[in-house]
């Protein structure tokens, strides 16, 4: 039976005001002890913060990161579709040998060891962050298993969580769903390493012929709009209904209109004995800001269709569930560091956080989603 599973939450970036130079000042917010910095979180969690620089070193890292991935896959031909690629480099330039697998092979010798170290600790330790929670969450709650657990990755994209679950010996049934575009390129990146090919076998690959030798893992191609199909793909791979199921769905039901974004739910609802979902998706909140951020991704090519109105909206969509807790990443983020108040005073007065209500707005507009069925449902307030 799965044991007491902990809040898994994305730790965003804490944003340091550039005007004025006010990012250069130190001191603390002391009628806002709700708002710690950031380097508390990553101190919980084991791994260093990012460096608070001005918002315009973050941006143009950014933008100029994704203007030289053209020329960094000028080879292979790869797009960065939804931003995949771009985290991907990042999640290598933390740390993650998985991911710096998948990346090719002359260019991914700009972010090795240890020329990686040289690098600014910005939007790639932010990644590095949320991924060692996520993994730590989830590699304890396997661990504590005393039955077969399948995990199952919406969207998964180019993550690499199953190789690193899989390093740290956490032996599960995992599948991943993502377009057929998606699962074409990181069949190929799988390919192309030796490292990555053996953990998954040929087959998942896509080696053309070869043997059934997958193992634990299954890549399928499939469209989250027609969960029907998907569906009956995933049982034909294996996927046992009966078995204590972790539905993963990371900033996936946003993208989806509200209609198939209702279907996956249903679909995770009614198809599992036992299942936990696992969900860290956009609500608009504030008009003013969701204006902004929805037109950002339209820009992207990849609009929120899906971005629940608040989060009255999400419980609405969880409600059929025997159990659910939903918050916004704000609520998430002082419930994880209300655990240490006095630790967290005596840090704020050393480090820098300039710009709380910036950052308490941005984290209003994220959600977590826990909603379990059957034996997990007693999981998700032993969660809180």
């Amino acid at each position: 039976m799965l044991g007491r599973v902990p809040l898994i939450i994305a730790v965003m970036a804490q944003h340091a005001a550039s005007l004025n130079n006010a990012w250069r000042r130190r001191g603390v917010y002391r009628d806002r002890r709700d708002m710690p910095p950031l380097d508390a979180v990553a101190a919980a969690i084991g791994a260093d913060a990012p460096w608070a620089a001005p918002k315009w070193v973050w941006a143009l890292c950014w933008r100029t990161h994704a203007r030289l991935l053209p020329v960094l896959h000028a080879r292979d031909g790869l797009t960065n579709t939804c931003v995949n690629l771009q985290v991907l480099w990042l999640k290598a330039l933390g740390g993650d040998d998985a991911a710096y697998a998948l990346l090719p092979r002359g260019a991914r010798l700009l972010v090795a060891p240890p020329l990686r170290r040289l690098y600014p600790k910005l939007h790639h330790q932010n990644i590095r962050l949320r991924a060692k929670f996520l993994d730590d969450a989830v590699r304890g709650e396997l661990r504590r298993c005393d039955d077969d657990v399948a995990v199952v990755a919406l969207g998964a994209g180019l993550d690499s969580s199953f190789w690193r679950l899989r390093a740290a010996g956490c032996e599960c049934a995992y599948f991943e769903v993502d377009s057929e575009l998606v699962v074409a390129e990181k069949q190929r990146l799988i390919r192309n390493s030796p490292l990555l090919l053996q953990a998954v076998g040929q087959k998942a690959a896509g080696v053309s012929g070869s043997q059934d030798d997958r193992g634990a893992y299954r890549l399928l191609a499939g469209d989250l709009r027609d969960m029907d199909t998907v569906a009956g793909a995933l049982s034909q791979e294996g996927l046992d209904a009966t078995a204590p199921t972790l539905v993963l769905c990371e900033c996936v039901l946003a993208y989806l209109e509200p209609a198939h974004g209702d279907a996956v739910i249903a679909w995770a609802r009614q198809n599992f004995a036992d299942v936990l979902v696992v969900c860290y998706d956009v609500v608009k909140t504030s008009q003013a800001f969701a204006k902004v951020m929805l037109a950002n991704f339209r820009k992207r090519g990849a609009p929120l269709l899906g971005a629940a109105e608040d989060l009255e909206a999400v419980r609405r969509r969880f409600r059929a569930f025997e159990t659910s807790d939903i918050r916004n990443m704000k609520r998430v983020y002082e419930a994880l560091v209300a655990a240490s108040p006095d630790e967290l005073r005596r840090i704020a007065a050393l480090e820098i956080f300039d710009d709380p209500d910036q950052f308490a707005l941005i984290m209003s507009h994220y959600c977590l989603v826990l909603a379990g069925d059957g034996a997990c449902a007693a999981l998700v307030g032993s969660a809180g």
